[in-house]
């Protein structure tokens, strides 16, 4: 009877995969609909969507396996890698540079 229960276990996880993954673009096309079609007075909509795919993508992680501190870290470490490319990365420097700092206050690393 166990291995029923198993077998439901992933089965539920599939499900809910493909339904974050769902939301997920989702979310991503109603922001990119947003942009093209120059709705920028309305931050607090596209605060909310951005808010929401950060969630999802953690959410998302969690069922792939992939511990919150795991994430945190590798972006953390993409971060500083960007930081360090400044020939490739010239243009976003400054982005990279201030969204780094922000990670880390936040994380308090």
């Amino acid at each position: 009877m166990s291995n029923y229960e198993g077998e439901f276990d992933i089965t539920k996880t599939i499900k809910i995969i493909e339904r974050l993954k769902s939301q997920l673009l989702s979310n991503i096309s109603g922001l990119f609909s947003n942009m093209a079609e120059g709705n920028t007075n309305d931050t607090n909509e596209n605060i909310d969507i951005l808010a929401d795919i950060i969630i999802l993508s953690y959410l998302l992680s969690d069922k792939l396996g992939v511990s919150n501190e795991a994430l945190d870290i590798r972006l953390i470490n993409k971060l500083r890698l960007a930081s360090l490319q400044k020939a490739e990365n010239a243009e976003w420097s400054k982005e990279i540079l201030e969204l780094s700092k922000h990670i880390n206050k936040s994380r308090h690393i």
